[in-house]
């Protein structure tokens, strides 16, 4: 059985109807449930939305006082107290496909050995998954636009860090090298945040390959999964979504020497890291990241972004 604990609060309940239409399409409704977490006190409002379908599902408030390691931790505790040996993280800004859950549903047991951590959807945006994304949803003259924008990005200094050593990569070369870029990020970036991306730092491309989702919704909604992909070589995994073995994520979790800062993701890297863990990805199997909040004012684009997505 696998968990699905849902991370939100009231600042984007635009996405929360969509979302709960696509995975109430999922034909393995009987192997997972879905926990709603928030800090918010609004959990009226995800009720009136899921009473109407025949999910199972609860809805949980967490004190807003270190919120996103609270709803870690319970839903931890409510995946062993439910006997779900599999969790999925989701934060509330993903849409995920029908298929792409049913897909990660059915293949949930690769998890059980030990070298691989992750499995989730391949991500739009999401880091790594983006350039699994671009080559298997773009046509080749749309790679070619797309990648010509992350070589026009600034990679300086953003969220907190300076990344211009890695301006080689865009600004200073004449052709985008995904394998490139990862390697110096791995092993010349000299810091435990590693999770960037072109796609992460340019608005114009971000924007651009959501244009281009927009223009394909049908090849986007009906895409069917055809294989899964074992990344062992990424640099690193931003965690919005992704499926883990619940002892596993318990023991990262309770290694406290992981953590640098009030959240799971280096924590996950850094175990990735040591074990020599491979991320894995559904082969089209599709979910939505509309923005990194490394961009101003990403809300009022996302909730612009859902309303042409769902009419």
């Amino acid at each position: 059985m696998l968990s699905i604990f849902y991370l939100t609060n009231e600042d984007r309940h635009f996405t929360f109807q969509h979302y709960i239409d696509l995975i109430n399409k999922s034909q393995r409704k009987h192997n997972w449930r879905l926990l709603v977490l928030t800090h918010s006190h609004d959990q009226q409002f995800y009720y009136d939305i899921l009473k109407k379908t025949d999910i199972t599902y609860n809805i949980i408030y967490i004190p807003p006082h270190d919120n996103y390691m609270e709803k870690v931790r319970f839903a931890i505790q409510d995946a062993e107290y439910n006997k779900c040996e599999y969790m999925m993280k989701c934060d509330n800004d993903i849409l995920l496909t029908p298929q792409a859950l049913d897909y990660i549903v059915d293949n949930l047991n690769i998890l059980d050995n030990p070298k691989n951590i992750t499995l989730g959807p391949t991500l739009t945006s999401g880091i790594p998954s983006v350039e699994y994304f671009i080559q298997s949803f773009l046509t080749d003259e749309q790679r070619e636009i797309i990648e010509k924008k992350f070589l026009e990005t600034n990679l300086g200094y953003v969220g907190g860090l300076d990344y211009s050593m890695l301006n080689k990569h865009t600004l200073g070369s004449s052709k985008w090298n995904k394998e490139e870029f990862f390697f110096d990020v791995k092993y010349n970036f000299n810091h435990y945040y590693k999770g960037i991306h072109p796609i992460r730092v340019s608005t114009d491309a971000i924007i651009y390959l959501n244009d281009r989702i927009i223009e394909n919704k049908d090849k986007f909604f009906n895409t069917v999964p055809t294989g899964l992909i074992y990344d062992n070589r990424s640099p690193y995994f931003c965690d919005s979504i992704f499926c883990i073995k619940r002892e596993t994520y318990k023991t990262i979790i309770n290694d406290h020497s992981l953590f640098v800062d009030p959240f799971d993701e280096v924590p996950l890297n850094k175990y990735a890291w040591k074990h020599e863990c491979a991320h894995v990805f559904v082969e089209n199997g599709y979910a939505i990241h509309p923005m990194y909040n490394w961009t101003s004012n990403h809300k009022v684009y996302e909730h612009e972004f859902c309303q042409r997505l769902f009419t």
